[in-house]
């Protein structure tokens, strides 16, 4: 049971990781039916432990680990943790913008480019689909309304934007 409860912590935090660093979706499926298997695997074998042999702790354990887990998902502390982590060396690369030459990592995040655009630097993160996204920092203004191509800006803290530009 403690092996169980082992595997679904590193699961976890494993995952933990992938929302933080905003990882691969495949990765990402992967961790999450993982969780899902150790833990009903583990759920089953705390039920058989509570009833059978009175082992409270073990049986407890499980169930505990997931809701404590879930709520911190549920509450985008993983997303959270990540930003603050990777918040400062976001900020000091803005202020130069200068494309490092390949993927780099800044805090948590895989940039894989970093460029001055609409008045502000951008930093392109791995992409999980047709559209490409990133951070956007605009320390003066607000980006503009309309750009070319069609790129949508999402605020989330002070002077930084999520985006999104279509393919």
């Amino acid at each position: 049971m403690s092996l169980l409860t082992a595997v679904l912590g590193l699961c976890g935090l494993a995952l933990f990781w992938q929302l933080a660093a905003e990882g691969t979706f495949p990765t990402k499926v992967v961790l999450w039916l993982a969780i899902g298997v150790v833990g009903t695997i583990a759920l089953l074998f705390g039920l058989l432990g509570l009833f059978r042999y009175r082992a409270i702790f073990h049986g407890l354990t499980t169930p505990i680990l997931l809701i404590v887990f879930g709520a911190l998902v549920w509450f985008d502390v993983p997303e959270e943790t990540g930003w603050q982590l990777s918040r400062g060396i976001l900020e000091d690369q803005a202020t130069d913008c200068a494309n490092p030459g390949q993927r780099t990592r800044l805090g948590v995040y895989t940039i894989t480019f970093v460029t001055r655009r609409d008045g502000g630097c951008h930093f392109y993160t791995q992409a999980e689909d047709s559209h490409t996204t990133g951070f956007a920092y605009f320390p003066d203004a607000a980006p503009p309304p309309a750009t070319t191509p069609p790129t949508t800006y999402e605020r989330f803290q002070p002077h930084w934007y999520r985006f999104t530009e279509e393919s």
